[in-house]
Protein backbone atom coordinates (compact mmCIF):
# COMPACT_ATOMS: atom_id res chain seq x y z
CA UNK A 1 0.00 0.00 0.00
CA UNK A 2 2.71 2.30 0.91
CA UNK A 3 4.71 1.34 -2.41
CA UNK A 4 1.80 2.24 -4.74
CA UNK A 5 0.94 5.66 -2.43
CA UNK A 6 4.41 6.72 -3.10
CA UNK A 7 4.15 5.98 -6.61
CA UNK A 8 0.89 7.99 -7.62
CA UNK A 9 2.51 10.60 -5.55
CA UNK A 10 5.64 10.90 -7.93
CA UNK A 11 3.07 10.34 -10.88
CA UNK A 12 1.24 13.21 -10.51
CA UNK A 13 4.16 15.30 -9.57
CA UNK A 14 5.79 14.18 -12.68
CA UNK A 15 2.29 15.21 -14.67
CA UNK A 16 2.56 18.50 -12.68
CA UNK A 17 6.07 19.07 -13.43
CA UNK A 18 5.26 18.57 -17.23
CA UNK A 19 2.09 20.76 -17.38
CA UNK A 20 4.36 23.75 -16.48
CA UNK A 21 5.59 26.37 -19.36
CA UNK A 22 9.05 27.00 -19.30
CA UNK A 23 10.13 30.41 -18.40
CA UNK A 24 12.74 32.51 -19.83
CA UNK A 25 12.08 35.71 -17.92
CA UNK A 26 14.78 38.85 -18.45
CA UNK A 27 16.03 40.39 -15.53
CA UNK A 28 14.45 43.45 -17.05
CA UNK A 29 11.15 41.89 -16.35
CA UNK A 30 11.83 40.21 -13.66
CA UNK A 31 12.82 44.02 -12.22
CA UNK A 32 9.55 45.37 -13.69
CA UNK A 33 7.46 42.58 -11.31
CA UNK A 34 9.07 43.27 -8.44
CA UNK A 35 8.21 46.80 -8.66
CA UNK A 36 5.08 46.30 -9.56
CA UNK A 37 3.65 43.18 -8.14
CA UNK A 38 3.56 45.28 -4.46
CA UNK A 39 3.64 48.63 -3.19
CA UNK A 40 7.31 48.95 -4.90
CA UNK A 41 8.67 51.45 -7.40
CA UNK A 42 8.30 54.68 -9.23
CA UNK A 43 5.38 56.59 -7.61
CA UNK A 44 5.01 54.40 -4.38
CA UNK A 45 5.85 55.33 -0.78
CA UNK A 46 8.49 53.18 -0.90
CA UNK A 47 12.00 53.43 -3.68
CA UNK A 48 12.86 51.55 -6.65
CA UNK A 49 14.15 48.01 -6.09
CA UNK A 50 16.08 45.92 -8.73
CA UNK A 51 18.56 42.12 -9.02
CA UNK A 52 21.43 43.59 -10.83
CA UNK A 53 24.88 41.12 -12.04
CA UNK A 54 27.74 41.32 -10.69
CA UNK A 55 30.83 39.64 -12.20
CA UNK A 56 32.10 38.02 -8.66
CA UNK A 57 36.14 36.95 -8.78
CA UNK A 58 36.86 34.48 -6.23
CA UNK A 59 40.38 33.81 -4.68
CA UNK A 60 42.46 32.09 -7.83
CA UNK A 61 40.94 35.08 -10.10
CA UNK A 62 37.78 33.00 -11.48
CA UNK A 63 34.98 34.58 -12.40
CA UNK A 64 31.08 33.83 -11.65
CA UNK A 65 28.43 34.94 -12.32
CA UNK A 66 26.21 36.47 -9.58
CA UNK A 67 23.58 38.90 -8.59
CA UNK A 68 23.51 41.78 -6.29
CA UNK A 69 20.32 43.78 -4.94
CA UNK A 70 19.36 47.16 -4.98
CA UNK A 71 17.32 47.80 -2.41
CA UNK A 72 17.46 51.95 -2.52
CA UNK A 73 17.72 54.06 -5.16
CA UNK A 74 16.79 57.92 -4.79
CA UNK A 75 16.98 60.67 -7.06
CA UNK A 76 18.43 63.64 -5.13
CA UNK A 77 20.03 66.50 -6.83
CA UNK A 78 22.98 66.44 -8.90
CA UNK A 79 23.11 62.26 -7.69
CA UNK A 80 21.11 59.52 -7.09
CA UNK A 81 21.26 57.41 -3.85
CA UNK A 82 21.45 53.64 -3.86
CA UNK A 83 21.90 50.93 -1.78
CA UNK A 84 23.32 47.42 -2.61
CA UNK A 85 23.88 44.14 -1.48
CA UNK A 86 26.52 41.95 -2.83
CA UNK A 87 28.37 38.79 -2.22
CA UNK A 88 31.90 40.47 -1.03
CA UNK A 89 34.22 36.38 -0.89
CA UNK A 90 33.44 33.24 -1.48
CA UNK A 91 36.33 31.37 -0.42
CA UNK A 92 34.85 29.97 2.82
CA UNK A 93 31.98 27.91 3.36
CA UNK A 94 28.22 29.26 3.17
CA UNK A 95 27.72 29.63 6.58
CA UNK A 96 29.88 32.56 6.94
CA UNK A 97 29.29 34.44 2.97
CA UNK A 98 27.49 37.02 4.76
CA UNK A 99 26.11 39.96 2.16
CA UNK A 100 27.69 43.01 1.83
CA UNK A 101 25.75 45.92 1.59
CA UNK A 102 27.45 48.98 0.56
CA UNK A 103 25.78 52.45 0.40
CA UNK A 104 26.70 54.74 -2.93
CA UNK A 105 25.96 58.01 -3.96
CA UNK A 106 26.89 58.47 -7.60
CA UNK A 107 26.91 61.76 -9.41
CA UNK A 108 24.62 63.01 -12.64
CA UNK A 109 27.12 64.31 -14.63
CA UNK A 110 25.65 67.81 -16.54
CA UNK A 111 27.13 66.29 -19.67
CA UNK A 112 24.90 63.51 -19.43
CA UNK A 113 27.66 60.79 -20.24
CA UNK A 114 28.04 57.76 -17.74
CA UNK A 115 31.59 58.07 -18.18
CA UNK A 116 31.78 61.36 -16.22
CA UNK A 117 29.73 60.14 -13.31
CA UNK A 118 31.16 59.72 -10.44
CA UNK A 119 31.12 58.18 -6.58
CA UNK A 120 30.31 61.37 -4.34
CA UNK A 121 30.06 58.29 -1.56
CA UNK A 122 31.04 54.95 -0.79
CA UNK A 123 29.81 53.43 2.17
CA UNK A 124 29.60 50.20 4.41
CA UNK A 125 29.02 51.89 7.56
CA UNK A 126 26.81 55.76 7.46
CA UNK A 127 25.15 56.84 4.36
CA UNK A 128 26.22 60.32 3.08
CA UNK A 129 24.47 62.21 5.62
CA UNK A 130 26.07 60.00 8.67
CA UNK A 131 22.80 59.95 10.19
CA UNK A 132 21.59 56.85 8.93
CA UNK A 133 23.14 53.07 8.73
CA UNK A 134 22.83 52.36 5.62
CA UNK A 135 25.98 49.77 4.79
CA UNK A 136 26.95 46.62 6.43
CA UNK A 137 30.55 44.50 5.75
CA UNK A 138 29.73 41.41 5.67
CA UNK A 139 32.99 39.83 5.42
CA UNK A 140 35.40 39.04 8.21
CA UNK A 141 36.64 41.27 10.23
CA UNK A 142 40.25 40.95 10.14
CA UNK A 143 40.73 38.86 6.58
CA UNK A 144 42.34 35.65 6.98
CA UNK A 145 45.33 37.94 5.66
CA UNK A 146 45.45 40.14 8.24
CA UNK A 147 43.51 43.32 7.30
CA UNK A 148 41.01 44.81 9.04
CA UNK A 149 37.89 46.61 7.69
CA UNK A 150 39.06 49.52 9.75
CA UNK A 151 41.85 49.52 7.14
CA UNK A 152 39.77 49.09 4.48
CA UNK A 153 37.56 51.74 5.64
CA UNK A 154 40.63 54.10 5.71
CA UNK A 155 42.93 53.54 3.04
CA UNK A 156 40.89 51.44 0.54
CA UNK A 157 37.59 53.19 0.50
CA UNK A 158 38.67 56.57 0.22
CA UNK A 159 40.90 55.90 -2.95
CA UNK A 160 37.06 55.88 -4.85
CA UNK A 161 36.07 59.05 -3.78
CA UNK A 162 35.58 61.30 -6.98
CA UNK A 163 36.55 58.58 -9.54
CA UNK A 164 34.69 58.17 -12.17
CA UNK A 165 33.24 55.28 -14.57
CA UNK A 166 35.85 56.03 -17.15
CA UNK A 167 38.45 55.69 -14.78
CA UNK A 168 37.52 52.37 -13.33
CA UNK A 169 35.62 50.52 -15.79
CA UNK A 170 39.03 49.74 -17.19
CA UNK A 171 40.32 47.86 -14.52
CA UNK A 172 39.68 43.95 -13.86
CA UNK A 173 41.05 43.73 -10.67
CA UNK A 174 42.38 46.08 -8.26
CA UNK A 175 46.35 44.94 -9.20
CA UNK A 176 45.20 47.04 -11.98
CA UNK A 177 45.44 50.46 -10.18
CA UNK A 178 48.49 52.50 -10.66
CA UNK A 179 50.28 52.31 -7.39
CA UNK A 180 51.15 55.94 -7.78
CA UNK A 181 47.28 57.21 -8.64
CA UNK A 182 46.10 54.95 -5.23
CA UNK A 183 48.96 56.90 -3.22
CA UNK A 184 48.28 60.34 -4.25
CA UNK A 185 46.63 62.47 -1.71
CA UNK A 186 47.65 63.52 1.91
CA UNK A 187 48.66 61.40 3.81
CA UNK A 188 48.75 58.78 1.50
CA UNK A 189 52.60 57.75 0.18
CA UNK A 190 52.93 54.27 2.19
CA UNK A 191 49.51 53.06 1.72
CA UNK A 192 49.70 49.69 -0.12
CA UNK A 193 46.81 47.94 0.91
CA UNK A 194 45.50 44.99 -0.33
CA UNK A 195 46.61 46.05 -3.59
CA UNK A 196 49.89 44.08 -3.42
CA UNK A 197 49.66 42.20 -0.17
CA UNK A 198 47.48 39.36 -1.55
CA UNK A 199 44.08 39.61 -0.25
CA UNK A 200 42.14 40.71 -2.81
CA UNK A 201 39.42 38.77 -2.62
CA UNK A 202 36.55 41.50 -1.14
CA UNK A 203 38.27 44.33 -2.63
CA UNK A 204 38.44 42.93 -5.87
CA UNK A 205 34.27 42.48 -5.60
CA UNK A 206 34.47 46.24 -4.35
CA UNK A 207 35.58 46.75 -7.67
CA UNK A 208 33.22 44.44 -9.67
CA UNK A 209 30.65 45.87 -7.46
CA UNK A 210 30.84 49.66 -7.91
CA UNK A 211 31.33 48.45 -11.95
CA UNK A 212 28.34 47.02 -11.86
CA UNK A 213 26.35 49.83 -10.04
CA UNK A 214 28.11 52.35 -12.54
CA UNK A 215 26.46 50.01 -15.32
CA UNK A 216 22.95 49.90 -13.48
CA UNK A 217 23.32 53.95 -12.51
CA UNK A 218 23.50 53.86 -16.73
CA UNK A 219 20.15 53.19 -17.25
CA UNK A 220 18.57 55.72 -15.50
CA UNK A 221 16.74 58.52 -17.67
CA UNK A 222 19.23 61.31 -17.56
CA UNK A 223 21.60 59.43 -19.85
CA UNK A 224 19.34 58.92 -22.15
CA UNK A 225 21.05 60.56 -25.08
CA UNK A 226 24.70 59.09 -24.13
CA UNK A 227 25.21 57.25 -27.28
CA UNK A 228 27.81 54.91 -25.33
CA UNK A 229 24.64 53.72 -23.40
CA UNK A 230 22.87 50.61 -25.78
CA UNK A 231 19.15 51.81 -25.91
CA UNK A 232 16.07 49.21 -26.18
CA UNK A 233 14.15 50.00 -29.28
CA UNK A 234 11.30 52.30 -28.53
CA UNK A 235 7.54 50.24 -28.94
CA UNK A 236 5.25 51.47 -31.85
CA UNK A 237 2.96 53.36 -30.22
CA UNK A 238 -0.53 52.35 -32.01
CA UNK A 239 -3.07 53.06 -28.97
CA UNK A 240 -5.54 55.58 -30.24
CA UNK A 241 -6.36 57.39 -26.87
CA UNK A 242 -2.27 58.37 -26.81
CA UNK A 243 -2.10 59.06 -30.67
CA UNK A 244 -5.10 61.45 -29.83
CA UNK A 245 -3.32 63.22 -27.04
CA UNK A 246 -0.52 63.43 -29.37
CA UNK A 247 -2.17 65.29 -31.64
CA UNK A 248 -3.98 67.65 -28.70
CA UNK A 249 -0.23 68.34 -28.00
CA UNK A 250 1.04 69.53 -30.90
CA UNK A 251 -1.97 71.40 -31.86
CA UNK A 252 -1.27 73.19 -28.76
CA UNK A 253 -4.85 72.83 -27.43
CA UNK A 254 -5.44 72.23 -24.07
CA UNK A 255 -6.17 68.48 -23.18
CA UNK A 256 -9.90 67.94 -21.79
CA UNK A 257 -9.99 67.34 -18.08
CA UNK A 258 -11.82 63.77 -17.05
CA UNK A 259 -13.93 64.61 -14.07
CA UNK A 260 -12.05 64.31 -10.92
CA UNK A 261 -13.32 60.87 -9.85
CA UNK A 262 -12.79 57.72 -11.86
CA UNK A 263 -15.70 56.01 -11.75
CA UNK A 264 -13.87 52.78 -13.45
CA UNK A 265 -11.83 52.01 -10.55
CA UNK A 266 -12.02 50.23 -6.93
CA UNK A 267 -10.87 50.71 -3.63
CA UNK A 268 -11.56 48.97 -0.21
CA UNK A 269 -14.29 51.47 1.40
CA UNK A 270 -13.64 50.09 5.07
CA UNK A 271 -10.27 48.48 6.27
CA UNK A 272 -13.08 44.86 7.04
CA UNK A 273 -14.16 44.91 3.78
CA UNK A 274 -14.21 41.58 2.41
CA UNK A 275 -14.24 43.30 -1.20
CA UNK A 276 -13.96 46.58 -2.78
CA UNK A 277 -16.19 48.83 -3.88
CA UNK A 278 -16.28 50.95 -6.92
CA UNK A 279 -15.66 54.52 -6.58
CA UNK A 280 -18.09 57.40 -6.74
CA UNK A 281 -18.23 60.83 -7.33
CA UNK A 282 -18.02 61.57 -3.42
CA UNK A 283 -14.85 59.20 -3.09
CA UNK A 284 -12.46 62.31 -2.46
CA UNK A 285 -9.38 60.03 -1.35
CA UNK A 286 -6.50 59.78 -4.33
CA UNK A 287 -7.11 56.20 -5.25
CA UNK A 288 -10.33 57.16 -6.64
CA UNK A 289 -8.38 60.27 -8.72
CA UNK A 290 -8.36 60.65 -12.08
CA UNK A 291 -5.70 62.63 -12.09
CA UNK A 292 -2.66 61.30 -10.43
CA UNK A 293 1.49 60.86 -10.86
CA UNK A 294 0.54 58.30 -13.90
CA UNK A 295 -1.30 61.60 -16.18
CA UNK A 296 -0.54 64.74 -14.35
CA UNK A 297 1.98 65.60 -16.67
CA UNK A 298 -0.24 66.51 -19.50
CA UNK A 299 -2.21 68.73 -17.39
CA UNK A 300 0.25 70.81 -16.08
CA UNK A 301 1.04 74.47 -16.75
CA UNK A 302 -2.84 75.40 -18.09
CA UNK A 303 -3.74 78.57 -17.60
CA UNK A 304 -7.53 77.37 -16.72
CA UNK A 305 -6.25 75.36 -13.51
CA UNK A 306 -4.88 76.72 -9.64
CA UNK A 307 -1.99 74.33 -8.35
CA UNK A 308 -2.22 74.17 -5.10
CA UNK A 309 0.20 72.59 -2.32
CA UNK A 310 -1.86 71.80 1.35
CA UNK A 311 1.31 70.59 2.83
CA UNK A 312 2.97 73.64 5.71
CA UNK A 313 5.56 75.71 4.79
CA UNK A 314 8.40 73.58 6.01
CA UNK A 315 7.53 70.37 4.14
CA UNK A 316 6.63 72.44 0.95
CA UNK A 317 10.51 73.64 1.10
CA UNK A 318 11.84 70.23 1.30
CA UNK A 319 10.49 69.25 -2.23
CA UNK A 320 7.52 70.29 -4.03
CA UNK A 321 6.36 70.60 -7.67
CA UNK A 322 7.14 73.89 -9.40
CA UNK A 323 4.39 76.81 -9.39
CA UNK A 324 2.10 74.89 -6.79
CA UNK A 325 0.93 77.70 -4.49
CA UNK A 326 1.05 76.57 -0.61
CA UNK A 327 -1.57 77.00 1.08
CA UNK A 328 -1.18 75.05 4.46
CA UNK A 329 -4.43 72.77 5.41
CA UNK A 330 -3.10 72.13 9.05
CA UNK A 331 -2.17 75.49 9.90
CA UNK A 332 -4.52 77.76 8.58
CA UNK A 333 -7.91 75.68 7.34
CA UNK A 334 -8.68 73.04 9.53
CA UNK A 335 -8.44 71.69 13.41
CA UNK A 336 -11.11 69.97 15.29
CA UNK A 337 -10.79 71.93 17.74
CA UNK A 338 -10.86 75.56 16.71
CA UNK A 339 -14.46 76.35 16.89
CA UNK A 340 -13.83 75.58 20.64
CA UNK A 341 -10.49 77.31 21.41
CA UNK A 342 -9.92 80.52 20.44
CA UNK A 343 -5.97 80.18 20.36
CA UNK A 344 -6.23 77.92 17.52
CA UNK A 345 -5.96 80.63 13.97
CA UNK A 346 -7.89 77.80 11.47
CA UNK A 347 -11.11 78.90 9.75
CA UNK A 348 -12.89 75.61 10.66
CA UNK A 349 -13.38 72.99 13.47
CA UNK A 350 -15.79 70.33 13.66
CA UNK A 351 -15.02 67.74 11.09
CA UNK A 352 -14.22 67.65 7.40
CA UNK A 353 -17.86 66.14 6.70
CA UNK A 354 -19.53 68.85 8.88
CA UNK A 355 -17.44 72.19 8.88
CA UNK A 356 -17.74 74.46 11.75
CA UNK A 357 -16.87 78.21 10.58
CA UNK A 358 -14.89 79.96 13.59
CA UNK A 359 -14.94 83.28 11.67
CA UNK A 360 -17.91 85.43 10.02
CA UNK A 361 -15.78 85.11 7.33
CA UNK A 362 -14.39 81.92 7.29
CA UNK A 363 -16.50 80.84 4.05
CA UNK A 364 -14.96 84.57 1.89
CA UNK A 365 -11.72 83.61 2.92
CA UNK A 366 -11.93 79.62 1.73
CA UNK A 367 -12.95 80.88 -1.25
CA UNK A 368 -10.32 83.38 -1.72
CA UNK A 369 -8.05 80.53 -1.25
CA UNK A 370 -10.21 77.89 -3.32
CA UNK A 371 -11.57 80.20 -5.99
CA UNK A 372 -15.15 78.57 -6.97
CA UNK A 373 -14.53 79.79 -11.01
CA UNK A 374 -11.59 78.18 -10.70
CA UNK A 375 -10.30 74.60 -11.54
CA UNK A 376 -8.45 73.24 -8.65
CA UNK A 377 -5.71 70.65 -8.89
CA UNK A 378 -4.60 69.97 -4.97
CA UNK A 379 -1.78 68.23 -3.32
CA UNK A 380 -0.30 66.91 -0.09
CA UNK A 381 2.13 64.53 0.78
CA UNK A 382 -0.31 61.63 0.43
CA UNK A 383 -3.23 62.83 -0.60
CA UNK A 384 -4.80 62.57 2.55
CA UNK A 385 -5.51 65.81 3.28
CA UNK A 386 -6.68 66.83 0.02
CA UNK A 387 -9.86 64.29 0.47
CA UNK A 388 -10.70 66.34 3.95
CA UNK A 389 -10.21 69.75 2.31
CA UNK A 390 -12.17 68.33 -0.72
CA UNK A 391 -15.27 67.36 1.99
CA UNK A 392 -14.96 70.62 3.37
CA UNK A 393 -15.34 72.28 0.26
CA UNK A 394 -18.51 70.44 -1.05
CA UNK A 395 -19.80 70.98 2.71
CA UNK A 396 -19.30 74.42 2.04
CA UNK A 397 -21.15 74.65 -1.56
CA UNK A 398 -18.04 73.93 -4.00
CA UNK A 399 -19.02 72.64 -7.32
CA UNK A 400 -16.90 69.37 -6.63
CA UNK A 401 -16.68 68.64 -10.48
CA UNK A 402 -14.07 71.35 -10.81
CA UNK A 403 -11.98 70.01 -7.39
CA UNK A 404 -9.12 67.14 -7.84
CA UNK A 405 -7.25 64.96 -5.62
CA UNK A 406 -3.86 64.74 -7.67
CA UNK A 407 -2.22 63.01 -4.47
CA UNK A 408 0.88 63.31 -2.40
CA UNK A 409 4.55 64.13 -2.79
CA UNK A 410 5.19 61.13 -1.91
CA UNK A 411 4.40 59.39 -5.14
CA UNK A 412 5.62 62.16 -7.84
CA UNK A 413 9.21 60.44 -7.90
CA UNK A 414 9.32 59.35 -11.47
CA UNK A 415 11.94 60.27 -13.44
CA UNK A 416 9.68 62.05 -16.00
CA UNK A 417 9.12 64.65 -13.16
CA UNK A 418 12.33 65.95 -12.20
CA UNK A 419 12.72 69.12 -14.42
CA UNK A 420 9.96 70.07 -12.48
CA UNK A 421 10.66 69.41 -8.74
CA UNK A 422 12.67 71.86 -6.44
CA UNK A 423 14.51 69.58 -3.57
CA UNK A 424 16.40 71.76 -2.01
CA UNK A 425 15.44 74.63 0.54
CA UNK A 426 15.15 77.59 -1.33
CA UNK A 427 14.66 79.62 2.22
CA UNK A 428 14.78 78.90 6.11
CA UNK A 429 11.55 79.84 7.67
CA UNK A 430 9.84 79.26 10.80
CA UNK A 431 5.80 80.19 10.12
CA UNK A 432 3.64 81.18 12.49
CA UNK A 433 -0.08 80.71 11.78
CA UNK A 434 -2.71 83.55 12.94
CA UNK A 435 -6.01 85.18 12.04
CA UNK A 436 -6.04 89.22 13.19
CA UNK A 437 -9.17 91.55 12.55
CA UNK A 438 -11.45 88.82 12.05
CA UNK A 439 -15.21 87.85 13.94
CA UNK A 440 -14.94 84.77 15.50
CA UNK A 441 -18.67 82.64 16.15
CA UNK A 442 -19.47 82.49 19.21
CA UNK A 443 -19.73 79.00 19.75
Amino acid sequence: MRKKLLLTILSLALVFSLSLPALALTLDEVNDFLNTSADLGEGTKANPIAIIPIRHIDGPQEEDLFYGFVSFKYQARGYIKYQVTFISCTCRSADVNYWTTAYLDLTLPESGLLDDAAIRTLSFGPDGTTRYAAGFWGDSNPIPSGQTFEMIQEEYLPYYQGKTYAQLKGLNTIADIDLADYQAGEGRGVMTLDTWTGATVSTNNILRMLQAMFEFHGKDAHFANDPSIQKAEAPVVEAEEEMADAAVAASGELAPLPAPVDTSKTFQRNKDDAQESPCTPGDFGPTCSAINNTNLLQYLNRSDVYYIDTRDHGDYMKKHLRNFEVIPFFGLIFNAEAHTNAELPQLYGGTPAEPVPVYEESDDLLEALFPKDKTLFIMCQSGGRVGMLMNILAARGWDMSKVYNIGGMAQYTGAEYRDMIVDTPEMIMTPTYSMEGLTRVKP
